[in-house]
């Protein structure tokens, strides 16, 4: 699975092994936190940053450019940082990704200024490379993966602060 994380949102499945080594997270543990559903304005808000930060990441790998606008837009450091330095190792080895991820997201937990978000996201996403278009190796097969991903709230915009990604973890649509 490709996460923002070649991106630390996520390259974690492609570069395969257990847990993404390309994302982290952190448990969010705000005071009066709350669950939320998509019905909540606030948990809706979260939710669309969180795609808009995968979305971002898709776009950027399938370039390899870690200077990609829309990385900054929905992401901020220790997450914006990691993603950019493994989408520059991508861009300096000549790989690409390809592929797709489906979200699934909940938000487990917000608060004023930051939230928690799982997933159980189906990838078919891969690097290869870009000369070739053949898979870097090794290869995964498309797979479920558990996201945890943790927003902070940023001048007024949702932005993702850290994830992590652990490869095929999860039960389909869960």
């Amino acid at each position: 699975m490709l996460t923002l994380v070649a991106g630390a949102l996520v390259l974690a499945a492609c570069g395969g092994g257990a847990t993404s080594s390309t994302a982290t997270t952190v448990r969010a543990k705000p005071t009066g936190s709350t669950s939320s559903s998509t019905t909540d304005p606030a948990g809706a808000a979260v939710l669309a940053a969180y795609r808009a930060g995968w979305k971002a990441f898709e776009q950027a790998l399938a370039t390899a450019n870690p200077a990609d606008p829309a990385l900054a837009a929905t992401m901020v450091e220790p997450q914006l940082q990691s993603v950019k330095a493994n989408l520059l190792a991508d861009q300096v080895h000549g790989m690409v990704g390809r592929g797709t991820t489906t979200l699934h997201p909940k938000v487990v937990s917000i608060s004023a200024t930051s939230a928690t978000v799982v997933d159980c996201a189906y990838s078919t996403a891969e690097l290869v490379y870009a000369k070739t278009g053949k898979p870097v190796p090794p290869i995964t097969p498309p797979e479920n993966d558990g996201v945890r991903s943790t927003l902070v709230l940023v001048n007024g915009t949702w932005k993702i602060y850290k994830q992590m990604v652990t490869d095929g973890t999860c039960a389909p649509g869960s």
